[in-house]
């Protein structure tokens, strides 16, 4: 699989004379597969504090100063981040290698190929004209193992060219990351293939390669922002599916509270259980060590207590 990094052949050979890379990354996912493919030989550090919401974050001058420093700011782009645009903008003069995984039009594809050799050879072929034009897009890949197998994919191929010299190194840490995920999804299947209620009454719509993969049905209090909230005439939807479905559940996320997923817990006298949508880890996640995998194996013990 071969990316072009536009501009980069030159400064290719001045990002490998340093000992180690400086890599920023906006959601949490994108650090970890940064970090477990690079090792030791890149820094990978998030643009979000503890516990911001990715969609509303709006980054400092001093993040932005910061961030020119970087060799490389790695970010979703596709409608996820709503600074991703300006911080791109703001960077376009500086050193600092501008990688939006959103181009990548085959992260998002319904027809997700299970044959990541196929899948390769399409991306070869793919070209990405439209920059930024990805409003449609679910930008939430990472909660899928196998999209998040090809999203690391992507990040080697970014590595491997702005480092060379750890091309190897880079590939045989893929190929760990990509057993750890292809496991990973072995266990989702294995857990959910045999419920027959897989309906799960979400306070926002980021679960929706669930639904593709694993056969669940999400019912989501608010829309693919956790900023957008329902009208009045969704609520009394929301409410009448929830209890004609007898959900015994409403699944809120880490960092946001809903006062309208709060009105319907207590309106369907349902319990709340906690999910984790990844995009930014918490202090309590970074205290008690919690990385991709294990907050996952969270996910997925939850889904097995909200489905049935």
């Amino acid at each position: 699989m071969s990316i072009l990094l536009i501009g980069c052949q030159n400064e290719a050979t001045n990002h490998q004379t340093k000992e180690k890379l400086t890599i920023y990354t906006s959601v949490y996912p994108i650090q970890y597969a940064v970090e477990k493919i690079g090792g030791d030989t890149i820094q990978a550090l998030s643009v979000f504090p503890p516990g911001v919401d990715a969609h509303s974050y709006e980054p400092t001058t001093k993040t932005l100063t910061t961030l020119a420093k970087g060799d490389a700011f790695i970010y979703m782009g596709a409608g996820m981040e709503g600074f991703s645009e300006s911080i791109a903008d703001a960077l376009e003069s500086e050193e600092i290698e501008l990688i939006e995984l959103g181009n990548h039009e085959e992260l998002f594809e319904e027809n997700h190929h299970e044959d990541e050799h196929n899948h390769e050879e399409e991306s070869n072929n793919h070209h990405h004209d439209d920059g930024h034009n990805h409003g449609d897009h679910d930008p939430h890949i990472w909660i899928d193992p196998l999209r998040m197998i090809e999203m690391s994919h992507i990040i080697t191929e970014y590595l491997s060219q702005l480092n060379p010299r750890n091309k190897e190194l880079y590939h045989t840490n893929y190929q760990l990351l990509k057993e750890d995920l292809s496991k990973l999804d072995l266990e989702f299947q294995e857990t959910l293939q045999s419920k027959t209620d897989k309906q799960i009454l979400v306070s926002h719509a980021a679960y929706g390669y669930w639904e593709v993969r694993y056969g669940i049905t999400q019912i989501p209090i608010n829309g693919l922002s956790s900023t957008s909230e329902p009208s009045q005439r969704d609520l009394v939807q929301i409410i009448e599916q929830a209890k004609e479905s007898k959900l015994k559940y409403v699944i809120f996320e880490q960092n946001a509270t809903s006062k309208v997923s709060s009105i319907i817990q207590d309106y369907i006298g349902a319990e709340a259980l906690t999910i984790h949508n990844l995009a930014v880890l918490t202090e309590k996640d970074i205290r008690e060590n919690m990385d991709y995998l294990l907050l996952m194996r969270h996910n997925l013990n939850v889904l097995a207590q909200a489905t049935k």
